[in-house]
C-alpha cells in the first residue's frame, strides 16, 4: 500500500472517531457529515511529492 493510501486510511479512521454513531459501529443510517468528508478524502487522486525519500504530500492535477 502506497503511503498516500495510508495517509488516507488515518484519515478517515481519525474522522470516524468524530460521529458518535460511527464511533460505535453502529450500522443505523444516519445523515452523517463526516461520511461526506470521507468519501471526498477517498477520492483525491494527485501525484505523490517525495523529497529525499520522504513522502511530502501531494500535488494536484
Amino acid at each position: 500500500m502506497s503511503e498516500i493510501q495510508q495517509t488516507k486510511l488515518s484519515i478517515i479512521s481519525q474522522l470516524q472517531g468524530l460521529c458518535a454513531h460511527c464511533a460505535c459501529g453502529n450500522n443505523r443510517n444516519h445523515r452523517c457529515p463526516v461520511k461526506e468528508i470521507s468519501l471526498r478524502i477517498q477520492s483525491l487522486r494527485g501525484v505523490p511529492l517525495v523529497v529525499n525519500s520522504e513522502f511530502k504530500g501531494m500535488l494536484w492535477a
